[in-house]
């Protein structure tokens, strides 16, 4: 059985995701899921995300393939890549 924990914060603000690593963390994994697309990683976001959160101690495994209207496959899909990734 899995427990999942979904806690909201939101940092709001030029310059935020920079003290993402200061915010207590409510686990050591995470998945990061972003789109198929190429912009979170071309622009940076995805690779300054990745970092603040290895600098606050937390593992991360990433999905990156959902679309726009993702079909059930893809949202099946990605259950079970968070299970398989614990």
């Amino acid at each position: 059985m899995y427990n999942f924990f979904n806690p909201t914060r939101v940092l709001f603000g030029a310059g935020q995701l920079n003290h993402l690593h200061e915010q207590a963390m409510p686990g050591k994994k995470a998945m990061v899921v972003i789109s198929n697309g190429k912009s979170t990683r071309e622009n940076g976001a995805l690779d300054r995300t990745m970092n603040e959160l290895h600098q606050a101690g937390v593992e991360t495994v990433l999905f990156d393939k959902v679309g726009a209207n993702p079909l059930k496959s893809v949202v099946e899909e990605g259950g079970r890549f968070a299970r398989d990734n614990g």
